[in-house]
This record gives C-alpha cells, structure tokens and sequence, in this order.
C-alpha cells in the first residue's frame, strides 16, 4: 500500500530525524521507494550552509508542493512531508493531493507541542536557529 505522512511539529522537535526513521522503517531506507519533501530544503545553498528567506517561503512552499505531487504520480511507495504544519491550512492540500491518488494518509505529531521545557529543548537543538519566542509563538498556534 502506498503511504503519504504529514509530520507535524515545532522546530527542533525531532520531525526530520523521525522522517528518515519511518523511511528506514518502512521501505529499508531504499532512496528509490521513499522521498522526503521539506520547504528547508529549498533554504540549502549549494555549499550546504542553510539560509532563511522570508520573501521565498511562499514560492518554496509551492515548489515542495509540487515536488510532493510528482511523487504521488510517480507512484512512490512512501512521501513524507517535513515541515511544521502548526495550521491546518498549510497542509490540507497534501492531505488532499494524497488522498486523490489513492495514497493511504497519516498525519504525525511529533514532540510535545504545549510543554514549554521541551520548547526550550527544541530552541537549542532545531538547526535552523528558530528563537524561542518564535517557537512559543508557533506552539500557541498550533491547531489540533
């Protein structure tokens, strides 16, 4: 059965390293079975380094959209979306397209949204070097 996962979660809560987990998990980590779309991917500049643009989030989300797409119609076994996904409207259209080509959907929480210890454990630990108080800010947005 093909399977799409939207992974939901605050920066640093871990929603990457679960993404490869589930791939190695479910498909061996076969490259050919699994893709991982993640908008963080479109910051990454050709010499690895990460660089945040806000006036790009709006075209990179399209573009990891449609990337997310493709690989439903390519009939990957196993697409997983990696992003933070606090508001209902940002993944919908994933849950949909997923839902449309046939792809059993599963929707992941990972990490502890409301608990503000753990917030400051994300703040240190995401790579993007999101504050705190934009994570704080993110879990009081979170909708269920």
């Amino acid at each position: 059965m093909k399977q799409a996962f939207i992974l939901r979660g605050l920066p640093g809560s871990g929603k990457s390293h679960y993404a490869f987990s589930l791939a190695e998990e479910l498909v061996g980590g076969d490259e050919t079975r699994y893709v991982i779309c993640s908008t963080d991917d479109y910051f990454l500049q050709s010499d690895g380094s990460y660089q945040f643009d806000k006036t790009k989030l709006s075209e990179f989300h399209n573009l990891n959209l449609a990337r997310f797409i493709n690989s439903l119609a390519e009939g990957i076994e196993l697409v997983i979306v990696d992003n933070t996904n606090i508001r209902r409207w940002e993944y919908v259209a994933y849950s949909a397209a997923a839902h449309a080509m046939g792809y059993q959907v599963k929707e992941v929480v990972v990490g502890e949204v409301k608990d503000k210890s753990l917030q400051h454990l994300y703040q240190k630990r995401n790579i993007h070097h999101v504050a705190l108080r934009t994570i704080s800010n993110m879990a009081r947005q979170f909708e269920w």
